[in-house]
C-alpha cells in the first residue's frame, strides 16, 4: 500500500477507537450508526487483503528470475553469431532483424521478450544449412534460447500461481479504500450536523471532537516521503524492425501521470505515438537519431488511446529502447 493509502486505513482504524466510547450516541442515530457498521466492514475487508499480500513467493520468483538470466545469456551468444553472418555477408536488414541483446532480453516485458527469442530462434533456424554450418550457428546454440524460453514460462506459471492471493488482494484495494473513504466522509457529515445538539442526555460534541481527531490524516514520516518520490519504471520495451511498418510495442492505457524515455540506437528517426484501435497516428513525436528523447504521455496523443505504436522513418528499419515510467 502508498503511504496515502496506508493514512486512510490509518484513519478508520483510529475512528474505531476513538467512537466506541459513544454507543449511545450511535444508537439513537440509525444513519450515523449505519455509516459507522460500513467503516468497520471495511475495515476489517483491508486488513483481510493485507494478509494476503504477506503470501510468500521468494521461491517461485527466484527461479523465474534464474530462467530468466539464462535465456538472456543464450539469446545474446546466438544474437551474437547470426549478426555476424550479416554483416559479413551485408545484409543490414538482416543485421536488425538477428540482433537481440542480453539488455533487451533480460529487462524488458516479459512475454514480449520470450516472443522475440522465439521469432530469433526461428529465423536462424530458417537460415540454409550451410550458413549455419559455416557461421556456428549449431543446434545446441539455436536451441538453448529456446529451451530457456520454455523454462522462463514454467517458472513465470508456478509464479503467477503462486502470487494470485496477493495480486487479487491488490487489485481489491482502491475500490476497498475508496468506500472507506465514502464511509469517514459521510460519517463528518452527519456529525457536523449534531454537533450543537445541547441536548444533556447526549455528548454530540464531545463525539464529534473525537471523531475529528481520529480522523485526521497523518504526515508521512520524511524517509516514507522520499521513498516514494520520483518516478518509477514500469515497463521497458525494446524495439527491432527491419523496415518502416508501425509496430505496436503494447496495449495499456497510460495516463497523464507516465512518462517515456526513447534511446534510438538506429540510423533512423524513430515515430512513437499511442493510437485508437486502428493503429493510425495520432500526434506522433519524433526520436532523433542517436539521442535519448523524454516524451510526456499527453504529447503521443489522446487520452482515450490506447496502443503504443513506433514506426521508423526510411526503409531500413532500427533499434531502441523505449522505458515507461510512471510519476509517484
Amino acid at each position: 500500500m502508498t503511504t496515502q493509502e496506508t493514512s486512510i486505513l490509518d484513519s478508520g482504524q483510529r475512528v474505531s477507537l476513538a467512537v466506541a466510547p459513544f454507543q449511545k450516541e450511535l444508537n439513537d442515530f440509525p444513519p450515523l450508526l449505519a455509516a459507522e457498521a460500513s467503516r468497520a466492514e471495511v475495515v476489517a475487508a483491508i486488513e483481510a487483503q493485507q494478509a494476503k499480500q504477506d503470501t510468500a513467493t521468494t521461491a517461485a520468483t527466484t527461479d523465474k528470475d534464474a530462467a530468466r538470466e539464462r535465456m538472456a545469456l543464450a539469446t545474446a551468444t546466438l544474437s551474437a553469431r547470426a549478426v555476424g553472418y550479416a554483416l559479413a555477408t551485408g545484409q543490414l536488414g538482416l543485421k536488425q532483424a538477428f540482433t537481440l541483446t542480453y539488455a533487451d532480453v533480460r529487462y524488458g516485458e516479459a512475454t514480449e521478450d520470450v516472443n522475440h527469442v522465439r521469432d530469433l530462434v526461428a529465423k536462424v533456424q530458417a537460415l540454409p544449412a550451410q550458413v549455419r554450418q559455416a557461421y556456428r550457428l549449431t543446434e545446441a546454440v539455436i536451441q538453448a534460447p529456446a529451451t530457456a524460453a520454455d523454462e522462463f514460462d514454467a517458472a513465470d506459471d508456478t509464479q503467477t500461481d503462486a502470487k494470485a492471493a496477493p495480486r487479487l488482494a491488490t487489485l481489491a484495494l482502491p475500490e476497498l479504500l475508496r468506500r472507506l473513504s465514502a464511509a469517514l466522509r459521510l460519517m463528518e457529515t452527519l456529525l457536523k450536523g449534531q454537533r450543537t445538539d445541547t441536548d444533556p442526555a447526549f455528548r454530540w460534541a464531545g463525539l464529534y471532537a473525537a471523531f475529528t481527531e481520529a480522523n485526521k490524516r497523518r504526515g508521512a514520516a520524511v524517509s516514507a516521503r522520499r521513498a516514494a518520490a520520483g518516478p518509477r519504471i514500469v515497463r521497458t520495451l525494446p524495439v527491432t524492425t527491419a523496415g518502416n511498418q508501425p509496430l505496436q510495442l503494447v496495449k495499456a492505457n497510460y495516463g497523464p501521470a507516465y512518462t517515456l524515455t526513447v534511446e534510438n540506437r538506429s540510423a533512423a528517426p524513430l515515430l512513437l505515438w499511442v493510437a485508437q484501435k486502428d493503429g493510425a497516428k495520432t500526434t506522433p513525436a519524433t526520436c532523433p537519431v542517436g539521442q535519448i528523447t523524454n516524451l510526456t504521455r499527453a504529447a503521443l496523443g489522446p487520452e482515450t488511446a490506447r496502443y503504443l505504436m513506433a514506426q521508423f522513418e526510411g526503409a531500413q528499419g532500427g533499434q531502441a529502447k523505449v522505458v515507461v515510467r510512471r510519476v509517484m
